[in-house]
């Protein structure tokens, strides 16, 4: 189980990353889904930054677990915003799809990280 949460946190961290990246600088993509989502340059910025906070959290929780479950936790919110967006602006199953399953990706690392902990 160890092994499992590990490499979907590291998957998850990278992807993060990434985002964050894009969002934070509000890089060409970003400016892009902004737009389309209807969120300012300055929320789309904040989002980056909590990505990235995220992300580091994910990679810090492999050698502190409850930092790993805020993580996790923080990005689950995040994505749950994510879809909210989505839905909001009538966006379809298909393109609101990967925010539900980095959602769940989110929410299995906690739940095994809370596993983790209390055993």
């Amino acid at each position: 189980m160890r092994v499992g949460a590990v490499v979907v946190s590291i998957a998850l961290a990278m992807f993060f990353g990434a985002a964050g990246v894009v969002n934070a600088f509000y890089l060409a993509a970003a400016r892009k889904e902004g737009q389309h989502l209807r969120i300012s340059s300055g929320l789309t910025r904040f989002v980056g930054m909590c990505q990235l906070a995220g992300a580091v959290g994910l990679l810090g929780g492999l050698y502190w677990r409850p930092l790993g479950t805020a993580a996790a936790s923080g990005l689950m919110l995040l994505m749950a915003g994510a879809v909210i967006s989505h839905r909001r602006v009538r966006d379809s199953v298909q393109a609101t799809a990967p925010a539900l399953a980095v959602f769940g990706l989110a929410g299995l690392v906690v739940g095994v990280q809370l596993a983790l902990l209390s055993g």
